[in-house]
C-alpha cells in the first residue's frame, strides 16, 4: 500500500470539506448544429466523389461524424450518406448507359470500368471519414448494412432495376467472342467488369450463366462447321499444323484445335474470370467439341491413328475423352481394332513365316501406345488382353506350334533373331504371347520336341539360356508344367558325366578311332520315338556294346533301347581336293563308311548291309547323292532314288568349307509327326474333359446340360467345342457315370 508523502494538516487543526454541486442548467446544442454538420459532411462526400480536396481536414470531418453519432443523429448521417451515394451512382451509370454501343461497344465497358475503379476508391475514402458511424451504428443496429456493403448495394440495385446489367453482360460476351475469333480486346477492362460483378454478387447469377450459354452456342456452331468437313487421315499425312488450321482438317488436326481452345479458355479464366468458372467452362467446351462428336473422332480415324503409330495424337484423344467419360467408346474401338488387325494377321497367306514376329511387333506397338498415350489405363490393358486371347486362339493349335518354333529359332546356335536384342527381353515378349494362348499343353508338346532336337544335335545356344526360358514358363504355369522339360536338361547333364566316365575306361586306341558318346534319355521326359533297326559298322557296334555294359553296371535292372535315327557323327573323308569333315546322321554315316572298301555299290547291297527299310534308305541315299552336297553319284542320274540304282563314291566332290553338314531330305514325316502329336494331345484333353465332367456331376449330383457346359468351360484351360462335350457326355452314359432324367432328357443325374 502506498503512503502519501504530502504532509497532513496540523494536528488538532480545522477540517476542510469538498462539496460538489450539480449544474444549474444542462448544456444545449446550437439549433443549427445538426444541419450545419450534416452539410459539412455532405460537402465532403461531394468533394470525394468529384476527386477534389475537402474544405476541412479528414480528422475534423471524422470528429463531426463522431459528434453527430454521440448526439443520437447516427441514423440521419447514415440516411444522408446512402442518399448521396444513390444520387451519384444513378447519375454516373445513367450517363454511361445513354452512350450507344453500336460504334464502340468496348467504350461502354471501359467507362464502366473507370466508374467502378473510381467508385471503389471513393467508397474507401468515405468509409474512412464515417468510420465511427460504421463501427457503432452500422455494427450494432440490426438490418443495417456496413458502409461498404451499403455502397455496393446501391450500385447493384441500380444495375438490377435498369437494363444496364444485361447490357454489360451482353457487351462482355461480345468482347469475349471477338477475342475467340482472333481479335485483340482490352482484357483489363473485362477483368475489372468481372470483379465488379463478383463484388456486387451478380457474377454467379448473371454473368457466369450467360457467359456459359454463349460459350456453348459458340462452340456448338464451330464444332459442327469443322466436324462436317473432316478429311481422312491418310489424305492429310504430312500436312503442317498451319495448313490444317486454315482449311478442312483431319481428326488429329481437330484435336489439336480443341487443345488450343482449352488452353485459351484456361488463360481466359486466369486473366479476367472467376477461378470457380474454370471447371464449368472447360466442361462446356469439351461437351460441344468432343463429347457430342466422339463417334466421329473414333471409328476408322482411330484405326488409322493406331496403324500409323500416331502416339502424340492418341495422347490428345485420350486426354480429351477421359474428362467426358467416353473411355467406354474408346475401349470398344480399341478392342475392335486389335481383333480386326489380329484376325487379318491370323489369316495371312504367309502365316508360318511372319505370324510370331508380326504379333511381337504388334504387341510392342500397342504396349507403347498404352504406356504413353493411354497412361496404362487398367480398362484398356484388360481390353487388350481380351482381344488378343480372342483372335490368337481362332487357329487353335497353330499359335502354340509357331510360338514354340519361334523360341526354337531364337535358341539355336548362331540365331540371327537373338543376335541384335537382349535375349531376356526377347523371351519376356514371347512369354506375353504365350499367356494369351489356350493350348498351353500343345505348346509344351511342341516345345519338348524342339528342345529334344536342340539338345541331341548340340544346337542349343547355351544351357543357361534354356534354363532361363524354363524359369519363365514355370513362373507362368507352375513346376508341374516344366517337370519333363527340366528332366530333359538333367538327362543331358548326366549323359555328359557318363560319357566322360566311359571315355576314361576305354583303351586309348579305341577312342582315337571313333570317339563314341552316348546320351541316355528317360522315356517319361522325352518325346516318343519309334525304334529303328540299323546294322552299325563294327567299331561303332563295339563301342555301343561297351557303353551298354557300363550303364548296366551302374544301373541294375535298366535296359537301353538305342535310337539310331537320333544319332549324329563326324567322319573325315578323303577327296581329290583334300580331306573334308562330313557332319552326318547315323544312317548317312553308316552308308558312307560302306564306300571305304568299295567305290561302287548297288541299292540292294546297301540295304542288305544296313538293314534299313526302303523309305529310310531312299531318303538317306537321296540326301547323299541328289542333294546340295553330292558325296555320292548314282546311275541313272535323277532326283529320285530307285531300288535298281547303282551308287559311286564321288572323289571329285568340291566344297570350300572344311566341315560339310549334309541334312536329311525333309519328307512328309514331319507333318505326320505333328498330326500324331496333335492327336495325342487331343486324346489327353478328352480324358481331362471326362475327369472334369465327373468331378462336376459328383459335386452337384443333378445338373442341366447347359449348366454343366458352363461349369466345364470354367474349369478347362483350352477350347473345346459343344459337339466334343456332347460326345464325352455320351461316353459317361455308356460307362454308367451319369444318367438322364426320366421326365427331362436335358437333366443329368450322377450315379454314385
Amino acid at each position: 500500500m502506498w503512503a502519501s508523502k504530502r504532509p497532513g494538516p496540523p494536528a488538532g487543526g480545522p477540517q476542510k470539506k469538498l462539496v460538489i454541486k450539480g449544474l444549474k442548467a444542462l448544456p444545449t446544442l446550437p439549433l443549427s448544429y445538426k444541419t450545419d454538420t450534416l452539410e459539412r459532411l455532405r460537402s465532403a462526400v461531394h468533394a470525394i466523389q468529384q476527386n477534389q480536396p475537402t474544405t476541412q481536414g479528414l480528422e475534423e470531418l471524422y470528429r463531426d461524424c463522431e459528434g453527430l453519432c454521440l448526439h443520437k443523429f447516427a441514423s440521419d448521417v447514415y440516411e444522408m450518406l446512402q442518399t448521396e451515394l444513390e444520387k451519384y451512382t444513378r447519375q454516373q451509370l445513367l450517363q454511361i448507359d445513354r452512350s450507344p454501343d453500336t460504334h464502340a461497344p468496348a467504350a461502354i465497358l471501359d467507362q464502366t470500368r473507370k466508374f467502378w475503379d473510381d467508385y471503389t476508391q471513393q467508397l474507401t475514402m468515405v468509409r474512412c471519414v464515417f468510420l465511427y458511424l460504421d463501427r457503432t451504428y452500422a455494427l450494432q443496429t440490426t438490418n443495417v448494412a456496413s458502409l461498404w456493403a451499403m455502397g455496393l448495394s446501391v450500385v447493384r440495385q441500380h444495375l438490377v432495376e435498369t437494363n444496364m446489367r444485361s447490357r454489360l453482360v451482353r457487351l462482355f460476351i461480345n468482347e469475349v467472342t471477338s477475342e475467340r475469333n482472333g481479335q485483340l480486346i482490352d482484357r483489363p477492362s473485362l477483368a475489372s467488369i468481372a470483379r465488379m460483378f463478383i463484388d456486387l454478387g451478380l457474377y454467379a447469377q448473371s454473368l457466369q450463366p450467360s457467359f456459359i450459354d454463349a460459350t456453348r452456342d459458340y462452340y456448338r456452331s464451330e464444332s459442327l462447321r469443322m466436324i462436317n468437313y473432316l478429311v481422312p487421315i491418310k489424305q492429310s499425312a504430312g500436312v503442317s499444323a498451319e495448313a490444317r488450321s486454315s482449311g478442312p482438317t483431319d481428326v488429329p488436326g481437330y484435336m489439336n484445335h480443341v487443345q488450343r481452345r482449352l488452353d485459351e479458355e484456361t488463360q481466359r479464366v486466369a486473366q479476367y474470370l472467376k477461378p470457380s468458372t474454370k471447371s464449368t467452362l472447360l466442361a462446356t467446351v469439351l461437351a460441344e467439341l468432343v463429347e457430342k462428336h466422339t463417334e466421329k473422332l473414333l471409328g476408322p480415324n482411330f484405326d488409322a491413328m493406331v496403324d500409323a503409330d500416331m502416339v502424340s495424337d492418341l495422347t490428345n484423344l485420350y486426354s480429351l475423352l477421359l474428362p467426358v467419360n467416353k473411355l467406354d467408346l474408346l475401349q470398344q474401338n480399341w478392342i475392335s481394332y486389335i481383333k480386326k488387325t489380329g484376325l487379318r494377321m491370323m489369316q495371312a497367306s504367309d502365316l508360318e513365316a511372319t505370324l510370331i514376329s508380326g504379333l511381337l511387333a504388334f504387341k510392342r506397338k500397342l504396349d507403347n501406345i498404352l504406356s504413353i498415350a493411354f497412361q496404362n489405363n487398367a480398362r484398356l490393358i484388360g481390353a487388350l488382353r481380351e482381344a488378343f486371347e480372342m483372335f490368337i486362339n481362332t487357329r487353335r493349335s497353330k499359335p502354340a506350334q509357331l510360338i514354340a518354333r519361334h523360341i526354337d529359332q531364337c535358341m539355336r546356335m548362331g540365331s540371327k533373331l537373338a543376335a541384335d536384342d537382349d535375349i531376356d527381353d526377347i523371351f519376356d515378349r514371347i512369354i506375353m504371347l504365350f499367356r494369351f494362348i489356350q493350348g498351353k499343353d500343345l505348346f509344351e508338346a511342341y516345345y519338348r520336341r524342339d528342345l529334344a532336337k536342340r539338345l541331341l544335335y548340340n544346337k542349343t545356344l547355351s544351357t543357361d539360356t534354356e534354363r532361363l526360358v524354363l524359369q519363365k514358363l514355370k513362373a507362368e504355369c507352375g513346376a508341374g508344367y516344366t517337370n519333363r522339360l527340366e528332366g530333359m536338361l538333367h538327362d543331358m547333364e548326366l549323359s555328359l558325366e557318363l560319357s566322360s566316365e566311359f571315355a576314361q575306361k576305354q583303351p586309348e586306341s579305341a577312342m582315337n578311332d571313333i570317339g563314341f558318346q552316348g546320351s541316355v534319355l528317360t522315356m517319361a521326359f522325352w518325346p516318343t520315338y519309334e525304334p529303328m533297326e540299323l546294322v552299325l559298322p563294327r567299331q561303332a557296334e563295339e563301342a555301343q556294346n561297351a557303353f551298354t555294359e557300363l550303364y548296366a553296371e551302374k544301373h541294375k535292372g535298366r535296359n537301353l533301347q538305342w535310337q539310331h535315327n537320333l544319332g549324329t557323327c563326324l567322319i573325315n573323308v578323303e577327296f581329290n581336293e583334300g580331306s573334308k569333315e562330313l557332319q552326318l546322321s547315323h544312317l548317312q554315316g553308316t552308308v558312307i563308311l560302306m564306300f571305304a572298301e568299295q567305290n561302287e555299290l548297288t541299292y540292294s547291297q546297301i540295304q542288305q548291309s544296313t538293314g534299313l527299310e526302303n523309305n529310310e534308305l531312299q531318303r538317306t541315299l537321296q540326301s547323299l547323292a541328289c542333294g546340295k552336297f553330292r558325296v555320292l553319284t548314282k546311275e541313272p542320274k535323277g532326283r529320285d532314288v530307285d531300288t535298281s540304282d547303282t551308287f559311286h563314291f564321288n572323289a571329285k566332290f568340291k566344297c570350300p568349307q572344311a566341315r560339310v553338314k549334309i541334312s536329311q531330305i525333309a519328307t512328309k514325316e514331319i507333318e505326320k509327326e505333328s498330326k500324331e502329336l496333335e492327336a495325342h494331345i487331343h486324346l489327353d484333353r478328352m480324358y481331362r474333359v471326362d475327369a472334369a465332367l465327373v468331378r462336376i456331376m459328383k459335386a452337384r449330383k443333378t445338373l442341366e446340360h447347359s449348366d454343366l457346359v458352363t461349369e466345364l468351360l470354367k474349369q478347362l484351360d483350352f477350347n473345346v467345342s459343344t459337339t466334343e462335350i456332347k460326345e464325352r457326355v455320351d461316353t459317361l452314359f455308356e460307362r454308367d457315370y451319369v444318367r438322364r432324367d426320366d421326365s427331362n432328357p436335358s437333366t443329368y443325374h450322377y450315379i454314385a
